[in-house]
């Protein structure tokens, strides 16, 4: 049991779906990703994005965990998980505040299991490009006690880097094989990979 992945930490701020746009222009923090799939349509796109196994290629991440026999809907809390060491796991609590099937999720996060979590925005945006596909990823935070600090700049240094970790989304749309991952408390349930 990872004791710290117990601990958490209210948001300062989640967002609702109408602030969103207003929150998006005043963050400290915005990061606009734009990357391109063309051997991937925008159904196979989405089945990633909307899964439980979002972002688990990277390294420690495991992914999103949903409510049993939940979808991917506005209301939803979802917990996001990832190993940072032996002792800590980072979660974050997500709460869906906007989805458009196949095409858009938009979703704040409620809760983290870090003191300087305070307000974060994430939106995903899946347009068909030619027989591809492409998604447009944005992401704003204002952190706890920091808040008021302009970080802007931040997003010109860290935007490539989460430009190279969306490559990985190819791997989730291959063979359909099951995988096991490991949640906090040891649980391990069988996720199925998108077709």
């Amino acid at each position: 049991m990872q004791p710290f992945a117990l601990l958490r930490f209210r948001a300062t701020e989640p967002v609702a779906v109408d602030d969103a746009e207003r929150f998006f222009s005043a963050a400290p923090f915005l990061a606009k990703v734009s990357y391109e799939f063309p051997d991937l349509t925008p159904d196979q796109l989405w089945g990633v994005v909307s899964s439980d196994r979002m972002w688990s290629w990277l390294p420690t991440v495991w992914g999103c965990r949903y409510p049993e026999g939940a979808g991917v809907e506005p209301g939803v809390v979802r917990d996001f998980q990832m190993y940072v060491h032996h002792w800590l796991v980072y979660a974050q609590r997500e709460r869906i505040i906007h989805v458009e099937p196949g095409r858009r999720m938009m979703y704040t996060a409620t809760d983290a299991t870090l003191p300087f979590f305070g307000t974060w925005l994430e939106d995903y945006r899946i347009e068909p490009v030619g027989a591809g596909s492409r998604l447009v990823w944005r992401m704003g935070v204002r952190p706890r006690f920091v808040g008021w600090l302009p970080a802007r700049w931040l997003s010109r240094l860290l935007t490539p880097v989460l430009r190279f970790g969306l490559r990985g989304v190819r791997r989730e749309v291959g063979d359909g094989g099951a995988r096991e991952v490991r949640m906090v408390g040891g649980e391990v349930s069988e996720r199925r990979r998108i077709r």
